[in-house]
């Protein structure tokens, strides 16, 4: 369908009667020649103005065309790019608009962000719609968020809710918003043209959720995700495939890529600390990783802590890799310490700072529940020291007392010859193990095999227990796992020990995920561990005592067990920082709060505190954790908070390697599919999409070329245009004849 903007300039067709007219007119120039006779002046006239007229109907042809293609060219003719139209006016429009709300969307470049950007864009989109369109509004994030849910039509109050949006601290899933966005538009099925609108940075990450079976998009080899430890890390994209036929044919999908081509970052992406738990006035290591997007560049990286720098280095940051920093943290005194680990100022300011606490104890806190001739050894091991000073605050009790502990207040709690337990005790020795804590269970005769049954977290069920005989008594300890943590250092010690054992408790079932640490030299278990929650498990299959074997006489009996407790402390009761979320559960991360404490986010805001009911058990809830920074704890007693948990936002959208903008059609799919990088290239195509594309400004350059023409041809003519003098000759008789 052709229409034209200015139709009034139709009048200016009637310039086309002035070449008419012209050629009309035109006519051949007549010599007058003093001859006798005119009779071959004639034919040569007659000849020439055959060839006359030829010339001046291609000059009126070229003129006739140059009038008619300006005429147009003000006229300004649209072509209708879609096969169906309305006749009378545009057809109504249904708009769904996506707008990536990931932290990367704030990238700065000037004084202006990308985000500043997607959302002038977008209402600029809603603007631009006419009485009969209506639309609604998606943000991605980590899960699809709508601003309008439903299609509406309140353009003026639409555009100023966008405008309004601020951008979160998370990552984005593109995938699931477009296919809530489409979904939407699915449900009206009056309207004939549908449009979605993607509005993204250039940033790789999001398109490689697009994922089609059989299919590799090209953006998800090109941003590779970045790796996180903490136990609370999101799950990455959904995995659901994403299927391109859910796209109606009619409708048609804009993708605007803004930002920077070529961004560069760095970040602080990890942190591990070593040991994760220390004791007060003993440093500890500390390792950065780093996140480089762009050509190598030298930054630098300080580390603070309570606010106050303790040490700075400089790296060099290499493209496309993380690069590994350490550093030695000086000794801190007893309590959780904030620490900051920040990189100079760039264009994504919003991730150049990574929070964590070390949390320093005056001694290392262990429980050891049995009785006092299965704890003997127990006892001394643990009560050594340097310069016979304990690093260890233990505390010894019967089994019976377990009831009145509180479990979470201990790195590590030891069981001697303590089962069979109490249900209640062992099902809150269990939760503890799942929150983090370490349990360490030696068997004892006072034990049966079907004892351990009623375990849920044991590493093996015991079988039996078996006397050794004479003859094989004599056995050879192995470390079947010597890069494990707790045995690194235990296998720089020399050979392994030689022990005696006269009993074992044969351990045949293994649970799934155990390990075997240490076996005797007739391959059977001497160590076990199996992780459980967030926590773990160690089952020796001897006693602690010299009852079942001469290894509390050993001189790897004393090491193992500080190893024990040391391993415990970094195992998982602490935490040195967790990732931003909605909720968390207080009993696993933070054990020592209360209902009626008091958690406050940086801003010293406080934040909700739920209580639920787990399992016929009461669990507390704290709601909120967004905002990336340092979280305080006050309970009722306290005269001041203290730092408690450390958050930060995941480190996956630092990663700002671009897409190649010819790679998204291929990886979208989409039969109708537009192209921008800018808000006016978006909206230029819009109004070509929308009313028809303009053809005045290649009407006038064709207009330009014929003119082009017909004064190069009319000047041709004219050079070439004989006398007629000069096409007569005079033969030798004396007459006269036309060349």
């Amino acid at each position: 369908m052709i229409s034209f903007l200015n139709p009034f300039f139709l009048w200016f067709g009637l310039s086309l009667l002035i070449p008419l007219a012209l050629h009309m007119i035109q006519s051949s120039r007549t010599v007058r020649l003093q001859f006798s006779t005119i009779r071959f002046i004639k034919l040569a006239e007659k000849r020439s103005s055959r060839r006359i007229k030829m010339e001046n109907f291609i000059l009126w042809v070229l003129r006739t065309l140059l009038m008619a293609l300006l005429t147009l060219a003000f006229m300004m003719p649209m072509i209708r790019t879609k096969e169906f139209g309305n006749m009378l006016g545009r057809a109504a429009r249904d708009v769904a608009i996506v707008i990536d709300a990931s932290y990367s969307m704030d990238y700065k470049a000037g004084r202006r962000t990308t985000w500043d950007e997607a959302i002038e864009t977008a209402a600029a989109i809603i603007e631009g719609l006419s009485d009969k369109d209506r639309f609604c509004v998606y943000l991605a994030r980590e899960q699809p968020m709508p601003i309008y849910e439903q299609l509406t039509g309140e353009r003026e109050a639409g555009a100023a809710r966008v405008k309004a949006l601020k951008l979160g601290v998370g990552s984005s899933q593109l995938c699931p918003a477009v296919m809530a966005a489409n979904t939407a538009l699915e449900q009206e099925t009056r309207r004939v043209e549908r449009e979605i609108h993607i509005i993204s940075d250039n940033q790789a990450l999001p398109w490689a959720q697009f994922k089609r079976e059989g299919t590799t998009p090209d953006a998800a080899t090109n941003a590779p995700a970045l790796a996180v430890t903490a136990s609370n890390a999101p799950t990455s994209a959904p995995d659901a495939l994403w299927d391109p036929s859910k796209i109606n044919d009619r409708t048609t999908c804009f993708v605007t890529l803004l930002g920077a081509t070529a961004p560069e970052n760095v970040s602080p992406v990890n942190m591990e600390l070593e040991p994760k738990l220390i004791t007060a006035e003993t440093p500890c290591r500390l390792t950065v990783r780093l996140s480089r997007t762009g050509p190598p560049q030298e930054t630098a990286v300080t580390v603070y802590v309570d606010e106050k720098e303790v040490v700075r280095r400089s790296v060099l940051a290499g493209e496309g890799t993380s690069t590994e920093i350490q550093f030695m943290i000086p000794p801190v005194g007893p309590g959780s310490h904030a620490v900051r680990i920040a990189t100079p100022d760039d264009s994504l300011p919003v991730d150049n700072t990574f929070h964590f606490l070390i949390r320093a104890k005056q001694k290392l806190p262990t429980l050891c529940a049995g009785t006092k001739e299965s704890t003997l050894f127990l006892r001394a091991a643990l009560g050594a020291g340097i310069n016979g000073v304990s690093p260890f605050d233990i505390k010894f009790i019967q089994p019976d007392q377990l009831q009145g502990e509180a479990f979470q207040a201990y790195v590590c709690v030891f069981l001697c010859n303590a089962i069979p337990l109490p249900g209640q005790d062992l099902g809150r020795l269990e939760q503890y193990v799942k929150g983090g804590g370490v349990l360490v269970i030696f068997p004892g005769d006072g034990a049966a095999p079907s004892d351990y049954g009623a375990w849920s977290c044991m590493p093996a069920q015991p079988s039996a227990l078996f006397d050794v005989p004479q003859d094989k008594r004599k056995r050879v300890l192995n470390w079947a796992k010597p890069s494990h943590p707790m045995l690194v250092s235990l296998k720089e010690g020399g050979a392994p020990p030689s022990l005696a054992i006269k009993r074992l408790l044969k351990c045949e079932k293994r649970e799934d995920r155990t390990e075997t640490l240490i076996t005797t030299g007739e391959n059977d278990p001497f160590l076990l561990e199996r992780p459980f929650g967030r926590g773990a498990v160690l089952q020796f299959t001897v006693a602690a005592d010299r009852s079942w074997s001469d290894f509390p006489l050993s001189p790897f009996y004393l090491p193992v067990m500080h190893q024990l407790v040391q391993y415990s402390a970094g195992a998982g009761t602490f935490t040195p920082f967790l990732w931003t979320t909605e909720s968390l559960p207080l009993q696993e991360y933070l054990p020592e709060a209360t209902k009626d404490s008091i958690i406050r986010d940086p801003d010293a805001n406080p934040v909700s505190i739920r209580t639920a009911m787990m399992d016929g058990q009461v669990s507390l809830h704290v709601e909120g954790l967004t905002k990336p920074g340092i979280y305080t704890l006050q309970d009722p007693q306290d005269v001041e908070p203290h730092p408690a948990l450390a958050m930060n936002m995941t480190r996956a959208e630092s990663d700002l390697v671009p897409v190649k903008a010819e790679d998204v059609p291929a990886i979208l799919g989409i039969k109708n599919l537009q192209m921008a990088a800018s808000r006016e290239e978006l909206l230029r195509k819009i109004e070509d999409f929308r009313i028809g594309k303009t053809l005045g400004e290649q009407m006038l350059w064709l207009a330009l070329l014929i003119a082009i023409v017909e004064s190069f041809y009319s000047n041709w003519l004219r050079r070439k245009k004989p006398k007629l003098t000069d096409s007569l000759v005079m033969d030798p008789s004396g007459k006269l004849a036309g060349k």
